[in-house]
């Protein structure tokens, strides 16, 4: 908790001899306590450093934290994979993290669905759908769409010649 050796040894004095009346360590300031809970909510009640006595059984205690067994947890991650449920839903339901759950997800090998690859589709250039699909291009802003003698487009500057354009384009300075 990075507290100084001269600080610890002073408290220890003062606890030894009986000069304080409360047990300064449970009220520690949250950010000082290492989290111990898995649930979502984070709405402890507020604690003041001088309320209670060491002792006293009206003190606010701490939640206990919860455990979960892999059959528990196998079976919250399953609850995930039925159509409509989401997420953040399920861990809502439970009262814990979304991303624990997440890790439990991945403990136990449940993806979140199937990814899918992408298929190459070659189609021959005199069929009408290859032509449509080549039209689907838009030319940018201020260009010009020239179609080169094998139907495909080129995009020019939108005051050039198309018939210069092809013939640059077919002596391979294009790039240029």
């Amino acid at each position: 908790m990075q507290l100084s050796p001269h600080s610890l040894r002073k408290w220890r004095d003062r606890l030894a001899a009986g000069e304080v009346t409360i047990d300064w360590r449970a009220h520690l300031h949250p950010s000082a306590r290492p989290p111990v809970s898995t649930s979502a909510r984070n709405s402890q009640p507020e604690r003041r450093l001088t309320a209670a006595e060491i002792g006293d059984p009206a003190a606010a205690k701490t939640p206990a934290r919860r455990f979960f067994s892999d059959k528990e947890r196998l079976a919250i991650s399953r609850q995930t994979e039925l159509p409509g449920a989401k997420v953040s839903a399920v861990a809502r339901k439970h009262g814990i993290v979304t991303g624990l759950l997440f890790r439990w997800r991945a403990q136990f090998g449940i993806a979140q669905g199937k990814r899918s690859k992408p298929a190459r589709i070659v189609l021959p250039d005199d069929m009408p759908v290859a032509r449509a699909l080549r039209d689907l291009g838009r030319p940018p802003e201020a260009m010009l769409a020239v179609e080169l003698h094998d139907a495909r487009p080129v995009f020019a500057p939108a005051d050039s010649d198309p018939d210069a354009v092809r013939a640059q384009s077919e002596s391979g300075d294009a790039a240029q």
